[in-house]
């Protein structure tokens, strides 16, 4: 089954930070007329920077299957209180967003090397029932939403590449000189003990002048 999987990937697609293998029949469409667009990049923070980053499609038409990758410029952990979170935001989003009401089916936490959230939902939209998958990426500082939508009925056997699709998907690391946020963290706990051992010492060396100075 992996190989099978593994085989119905296309080549490696990268962009803004970040890469990933979309199914073979995927193919990068005009996106440009969506410049701007915050379709499919659910936040969990509402002032958060965000916006489409890729739309794919595996034909034209309503039976086409499309697959939108939006970036969000801020950290998720894919923790437990995340996932919650997530799945509350995704409905919200397309209401405001698109108009439409998604109806969530499922929710799904993912390990591996990039954990994730997945929301599994339908939709109807111009009389056709559609299944939407929504997945939000791990990633500190920043991460991708990945967003797949086809005909209900072409769904079940789409769902494997889809979720093979996931797995290829990574963010590249840092720009070099850009400290991650828990990094920073740490350094300037760090730094602040230094800091305040520095200064414990300087008053010990003052106390000490004080007491055993020169006498006249």
């Amino acid at each position: 089954m992996l190989m099978v999987q593994q085989g119905a990937l296309g080549a490696e697609l990268r962009r803004d930070g970040y890469s990933f293998r979309p199914p073979a029949s995927f193919r990068m469409t005009g996106w440009e007329r969506y410049a701007g667009s915050r379709v499919g990049a659910v936040s969990l923070e509402p002032g958060a920077s965000r916006g489409l980053s890729a739309v794919l499609m595996d034909g034209e038409g309503p039976e086409a299957a499309t697959w939108l990758v939006s970036v969000v410029e801020q950290g998720f952990s894919a923790s437990p209180s995340e996932r919650d979170a997530f799945a509350s935001a995704v409905p919200g989003h397309f209401l405001r967003e698109l108009g439409l009401t998604l109806s969530p089916e499922r929710v799904d936490r993912v390990g591996g090397p990039v954990p994730r959230v997945e929301v599994l939902g339908t939709l109807r939209e111009a009389g056709q029932v559609r299944a939407v998958l929504v997945t939000a990426l791990a990633s500190e500082g920043r991460h991708a939403v990945v967003t797949v939508s086809a005909p209900a009925e072409r769904w079940e056997a789409l769902a494997p590449q889809v979720r093979a699709s996931l797995e290829s998907f990574r963010m590249e690391p840092p720009v070099a000189g850009v400290v991650p946020r828990r990094v920073a963290g740490a350094l300037a706990g760090a730094l602040a003990g230094a800091l305040v051992a520095s200064y414990a010492a300087w008053r010990r060396r003052q106390r000490g002048r004080a007491e055993f100075g020169p006498r006249g």
